[in-house]
């Protein structure tokens, strides 16, 4: 009898789609400023969208610790581990990074010309560089793979048991690093304070389920209290984007929190979850990979088109252009992204019997 895989918890994939949500309205700020006439009405309230990245690492390091249960000190589980994340990440990217790089073959005019100074190989495979990848939104998976190395590695070398050792350690070595200058790409990466919101997501991975359902709403409440308390002290920050520090130890801990409560409060059907935002959950991939397309194209369309220049054509040009993102975020995942992972898992499939048949016997 075939077992079935267990379905991930439904109040992530709503918190996937909310901080996907929460990044598209971040980068419509910029989409309101060249397109819009002049007028801002989103002002400095959008610059918190950039909270979205924060509760995506939190979230990676939650799900990693979920998903990385009973799998510890195999050596070859940690590069089957890497496999399927390698499957994740990357096909949809490089087809995103590719139609970046066929543009600036073609009309190199349509885009930033700091682009042309960005390497198509580092931007390809991610690798660290001066001013991110081809593709703006990469720098954040560059994070994302150095993540899954730092998960591969203890797979391979570390114990379950000792998780809660290993994140300490981790995090009092990146505190201590945070006093250390480092300069270049390469070790920005590794003393990124951003790993913070990774490590505070594997410890609410650790600890939701020791919560009652009562105490998983006193920790929501607090999450929001924290979240809020952040919002207001840097919501005037014009630099909200680049102050990775004090971002994220003001939103590292509300995202884990709300994490743990979530999760929790889902298990005890506490939490129902619309199916939409399951849908757009499942999307939230596509939808921060495919958006930066798609607010470039509404503004092109928008302005030979409509007339700018007023609070209601803004209103309109924002929340047609939040639609058109969402819209082809479902339709990207359903027609690109979903059957790109479905082949890149039979391809994994099949490796992997390929390795069995070879280990037997003859």
């Amino acid at each position: 009898m075939e077992v079935s895989k267990p379905r991930p918890l439904q109040s992530l994939q709503a918190l996937r789609a909310l901080a996907a949500a929460a990044v598209v309205v971040y980068h419509l700020i910029n989409a309101e400023v060249v397109y819009g006439g002049g007028l801002q009405i989103l002002g400095g309230l959008a610059h918190l969208g950039f909270a979205g990245v924060d509760m995506f690492f939190a979230i990676s390091g939650f799900i990693m610790v979920m998903v990385s249960s009973g799998k510890f000190g195999d050596r070859r589980g940690a590069l089957d581990f890497l496999a399927k994340r390698f499957i994740r990440i990357f096909p949809l990217y490089w087809l995103c990074t590719g139609a970046i790089a066929l543009v600036l073959s073609v009309r190199p005019g349509l885009l930033d010309p700091a682009l042309l100074d960005r390497s198509l190989i580092r931007s390809l495979f991610l690798l660290p560089q001066e001013g991110g990848p081809l593709l703006v939104v990469g720098w954040t998976l560059t994070f994302e793979l150095f993540f899954y190395l730092m998960t591969a590695m203890a797979l391979a070398f570390g114990s379950e048991r000792n998780i809660p050792f290993m994140l300490c350690g981790w995090a009092v070595a990146l505190a201590l690093l945070q006093w250390v200058p480092v300069q270049g790409p390469w070790a920005q990466l590794v003393t990124s304070p951003l790993a913070f919101e990774f490590i505070a997501g594997a410890a609410a991975a650790i600890l939701w389920k020791s919560l009652s359902p009562r105490q998983g709403v006193v920790v929501l409440c607090a999450a929001v209290a924290l979240a809020l308390l952040a919002a207001w002290t840097l919501l005037n920050r014009s630099d909200f984007g680049q102050t990775h520090g004090v971002r994220t130890l003001a939103f590292a801990i509300p995202c884990a929190l709300t994490l743990a409560a979530a999760a929790r409060l889902e298990l005890a059907g506490w939490w129902p979850v619309s199916r939409w935002a399951a849908a757009l959950g499942d999307a939230s991939y596509s939808l921060y990979l495919t958006h930066v397309f798609v607010l470039s194209l509404s503004g092109r369309l928008w302005i030979a088109v409509a007339p700018t220049g007023t609070i209601t054509m803004n209103a309109l040009f924002l929340a047609s252009s939040f639609i058109a993102c969402c819209v082809v975020a479902l339709l990207t995942y359903r027609f690109v992204e979903r059957p790109l992972l479905d082949l890149g898992n039979r391809w994994l499939a099949h490796i992997r019997l390929g390795a069995q048949a070879g280990s037997l016997p003859r």
